[in-house]
């Protein structure tokens, strides 16, 4: 990868990083005592909230969503390297093709849950899945919903398309991260699919499901792909993964919540914080490079906890939740 092709879209993102909420800001939020004053916040933010839009979740979840359509948008016309927005907006391209086929299985109207995010447009997506050919898309995406499909109509089980379009996703986010060749995204899609792969083995064994069922659900091309489904065992495996973590080159010096995964405590929602925060650990150095990948990656990566946090807070407080409940579960703050 030429490092030198990233000079101008890294420019760009050292002016767009400006608009990004700061720490000193979201403690005002999360202080707010009124929705006025939260609004006025918010209208210095690129989001531009109002107190309609904060009244109303469904308004305010179109208004975060609505900024992130814009921001990979942006991403995908600038980038050098689309493979690289890829990474971060695969997961919505297979979030709607999920959509699509469970739209084309059952007959039922499910546009409203889509979302224009991606390489690949609705309109190429909505045709794919009606036709399952296609000679515009990957060879890997085509092959793989193909599959999933064919598995549906010879089952008749919604769970196919469910579990079937989590895994065609992982597989094709290796696919990229390999043809990047680059050591950093590769760490990156491999520690996704392994803390995957934990979360949900404990949260099966917390819902008391079988080992045959657990064993559907686990993508097994990874470095952790659970063979042995015990809870204890794979409490152990967590525990040997994240040690591991710390002492391999990307230098993981300190893990929140560590004390609690050598006792096998950690629940499933600290796990989802440590994933997160892992990711972003990973590409956190990219603020001291001028030159490469890695400010793009930080960038999306930061804008999609930024609207995670927004949407966190406004919500809770809309429900009047304690504030330090929100604090301990809002994602890492870009220039934190």
């Amino acid at each position: 990868m030429d490092f030198s092709q990233f000079s101008q879209i890294n420019t760009s993102i050292s002016i767009k990083e400006k608009e990004f909420i700061s720490p000193q800001q979201f403690e005002k939020i999360l202080k707010a005592d009124d929705k006025a004053f939260l609004t006025h916040l918010l209208q210095t933010s690129p989001y531009h909230l109002t107190i309609e839009d904060i009244e109303d979740l469904d308004k305010l979840e179109a208004c975060l969503m609505n900024h992130l359509v814009k921001v990979y948008a942006w991403a995908f016309e600038e980038s050098p390297s689309p493979e690289i927005v890829d990474l971060f907006s695969l997961r919505y391209t297979y979030h709607n093709l999920k959509v699509l086929l469970k739209m084309r299985a059952t007959k039922k109207d499910l546009q409203s849950l889509l979302i224009p995010i991606g390489r690949a447009n609705l309109a190429t997506l909505e045709n794919f899945v009606t036709s399952l050919k296609s000679d515009n898309l990957p060879e890997i995406l085509v092959s793989e919903i193909q599959e999933i499909w064919e598995e549906y109509h010879y089952y008749q089980d919604i769970r196919v398309i469910e579990i079937g379009a989590d895994l065609a996703y992982f597989k094709h986010l290796k696919a990229i991260a390999k043809d990047l060749d680059d050591p950093t995204f590769e760490k990156a899609v491999s520690m996704i699919i392994d803390l995957y792969n934990f979360i949900t083995i404990k949260r099966a064994h917390a819902m008391q499901k079988s080992q045959g069922f657990i064993k559907q659900l686990i993508y097994e091309d990874a470095v952790f792909s659970g063979h042995q489904f015990g809870i204890r065992e794979v409490e152990a495996d967590l525990k040997n993964w994240f040690n591991s973590i710390r002492t391999d080159e990307f230098g993981f010096e300190t893990i929140p919540f560590s004390d609690k995964i050598d006792q096998a405590t950690i629940t499933i929602v600290e796990l989802e914080y440590v994933r997160d925060y892992l990711i972003f650990q990973l590409f956190d150095k990219a603020r001291y490079t001028v030159e490469g990948p890695y400010p793009l990656a930080r960038f999306l990566l930061g804008k999609e906890f930024e609207v995670q946090n927004l949407r966190l807070i406004l919500s809770a407080l809309a429900n009047q939740l304690p504030r330090n409940l929100i604090k301990e579960r809002m994602r890492p703050i870009y220039g934190q």
